[in-house]
């Protein structure tokens, strides 16, 4: 069997995933928990540290620890500062921020920031980790669908340019706390199906200015249409989620108009996604799975951390 030779922890704001990995990469084991960094304060990393590794540590007390995600934020243990796209690997493993609890050293991986011809700052934390795993794979276009959905481009192993985009913190936010979310808010969970696809449609043709509308009077048909009985009312919600991922979708391909995509994420969402793309007449990928540990092993093996 292959020994374990990395701790790798992948510490988000909701949750909480580590992995035991050997020196050629493959997980040996996993641990996960809903004990993300939202819910602990500064004081209390240590202890969650402990409580969450506790018996690998104790199994294997020479492992470097690295970890990535919100952890390394301003509200996590130690803030990591963000390092300049484009960024490769190795300008990574260069800028990790150490903390030590109980004799133990963690590196934490900073983000990346990237600053468009216009002067608008854009940011990620965590997601460079995915985003360099994926890439390791051969991917050069990555998404990463989310509350805070990430285009990314690497080119010649540097993450060279990004754009977030608020999707599903707007679905969220439009289908719980609007008017306009009303039907969507009572529909149940659907299955993807012709609503979601014209939806889809929709919001991006909303996204590139045709038929004479924008996205903000796109987003009324979610009430206007079950209201008039052209839209059944439960399928309101998978009709809103299509047009936000559509206008999305649009919007990201003035970017990153070339490359195939390779999404990655839970499987639920990275099939939405799959879909919307088939929707507008493209193929996408699913990345490869265990991206984080992948992007960890791959930092861990630029910062000089396995032997």
């Amino acid at each position: 069997m292959n020994a374990p030779a990395l701790i790798g922890v992948d510490w988000g704001s909701s949750s909480f995933r580590a992995y035991l990995m050997a020196g050629d990469g493959a997980v040996l084991d996993r641990i996960a928990a809903a004990e993300g960094v939202a819910s602990i304060s500064p004081r209390e990393f240590p202890s969650a540290f402990r409580r969450l590794l506790g018996a690998w540590l104790a199994q294997h007390p020479a492992l470097p620890v690295l970890a990535s995600g919100m952890v390394g934020s301003r509200n996590g243990w130690r803030e990591a500062p963000y390092v300049k796209c484009p960024a490769d690997p190795r300008a990574i493993a260069h800028n990790l921020v150490a903390v030590e609890t109980d004799g133990r050293r963690v590196l934490i991986v900073p983000g990346l920031s990237y600053e468009d011809e216009n002067g608008r700052p854009d940011v990620m934390r965590g997601e460079e980790v995915e985003i360099l795993g994926i890439a390791d794979a051969g991917a050069r276009l990555v998404v990463l669908p989310g509350s805070h959905c990430k285009w990314a481009v690497v080119e010649d192993g540097r993450v060279a340019r990004f754009k977030t985009f608020v999707t599903g913190e707007l679905f969220a936010a439009i289908r719980e706390h609007t008017l306009i979310g009303a039907f969507a808010r009572a529909a149940a969970p659907e299955p993807l199906g012709p609503p979601f696809a014209l939806g889809v449609r929709r919001g991006a043709s909303a996204a590139r200015g045709e038929d004479g509308d924008g996205l903000i009077g796109a987003l009324f048909s979610a009430r206007s249409l079950p209201l008039t009985g052209k839209l059944a009312e439960a399928d309101a919600g998978e009709y809103l989620s299509g047009l936000v991922i559509g206008a999305e979708i649009a919007e990201a391909r003035r970017l990153f108009p070339d490359e195939r995509a390779h999404i990655a994420g839970a499987n639920a969402l990275v099939e939405r996604y799959r879909t919307a793309f088939a929707a507008l007449g493209e193929v996408a990928s699913a990345a490869p799975p265990r991206a984080a540990a992948r992007g960890l092993f791959v930092i861990a093996r630029q910062a000089g951390l396995l032997s």
